[in-house]
């Protein structure tokens, strides 16, 4: 029986997240069977909640099989005896962002692009941490690295992943190493880097009648600012953004539910305009902070924030450094 290790991204999943789970599970089995050790290991990509609607789609178009749903990475019976599960952690390297139970499981490898946080291991592992804009770009230089054949399928995952990421390389996250492998796979493929993206965005629709919590939270992520404070950071990317702050009401009335049950310093919905290149920041709780780190006075009506594309670098980081 081979033993199986869980390539899993964090809670919320985006399509950055579901893409680098799914490539690099596909790699790292290339790579055991290249090397004869496929008998002894499997990787299978997990995820910790609902598929994004680009990535449903994405998949669907490709024949290529949703991660595995996960709730948990407790440990796991093997011939008799309890062993704790083997996890690559993918586009995350925060406790409070990976899946319940990973302080007993083992992480073998972290491939991410976010800020270093507080996973520790017991032994040293491969950490690949670059500062770019996509997880997924890192996972096709890896492919390029190792010489592992990329199919056309992947090829396609991983080329929505960068583009959902870098919102179509416009974010300040954006690389010139992000932007090379975005050329290289749609050369590979030979489509339109825009045009596939813009395609990719617009399967986000039905806005106006999704239900709010999946509006609000289903790219939501919690950072704790110091010991004693956690806030809620979400984003919706969107081409109709009318649409979305039509139900301003709603998401107010949600966000406030979430802040009072979670004890959130405050919850903020970066509503994402790729067209406009801005954001419309909705804050719940106290906006002290939010008002002090971006020198604004939060109010009803959201406040338009041009040029904020990247919830990571232009919205994260400065509150993180307050």
């Amino acid at each position: 029986m081979s033993s199986k290790i869980l390539v899993v991204g964090h809670r919320n999943p985006d399509n950055d997240s579901i893409a680098a789970a799914v490539g690099y599970a596909h790699l790292k089995n290339a790579l055991a069977a290249r090397d004869g050790e496929a008998d002894a290991v499997e990787y299978v990509p997990a995820r910790l909640g609902p598929l994004p609607m680009e990535s449903a789609w994405i998949l669907e178009q490709n024949d290529i099989a949703e991660p595995v749903l996960i709730e948990n990475v407790n440990p796991v019976e093997r011939d008799g005896e309890e062993v704790k599960q083997k996890v690559i952690l993918v586009d995350h390297n925060e406790i409070g962002q990976a899946a319940p139970g990973i302080e007993n499981a083992e992480v073998v490898e972290i491939i991410d692009h976010h800020r270093i946080a507080d996973i520790s291991t017991a032994n040293p592992i491969l950490f690949l941490n670059l500062p770019i804009g996509s997880t997924a770009t890192i996972v096709t230089l890896q492919f390029r690295q190792t010489g592992i054949e990329l199919p056309d399928s992947i090829a396609r995952v991983l080329l929505s992943a960068i583009l959902t990421d870098t919102v179509i390389m416009k974010s300040p996250t954006c690389t010139p190493v992000d932007v090379d492998q975005v050329n290289f796979l749609a050369d590979k493929l030979g489509i339109d880097a825009v045009e596939y993206g813009m395609d990719i965005f617009r399967t986000r629709g039905g806005e106006d009648k999704m239900p709010i919590a999946k509006l609000v939270e289903a790219d939501s992520k919690e950072f704790k600012v110091n010991d004693d404070t956690t806030v809620l950071i979400a984003q919706r990317e969107t081409v109709d953004l009318p649409t979305v702050m039509a139900r301003e009401a709603e998401i107010r009335d949600h966000m406030k539910k979430l802040v009072e049950d979670n004890g959130y310093e405050f919850a903020l919905l970066l509503v994402t305009d790729i067209l406009a290149e801005g954001s419309q920041f909705i804050v719940e709780g106290d906006p002290a902070r939010v008002n002090r780190v971006f020198e604004i006075e939060c109010q009803e009506g959201g406040n338009w924030m041009p040029g904020v594309l990247s919830r990571k670098k232009q919205v994260a980081a400065p509150i993180l450094a307050s």
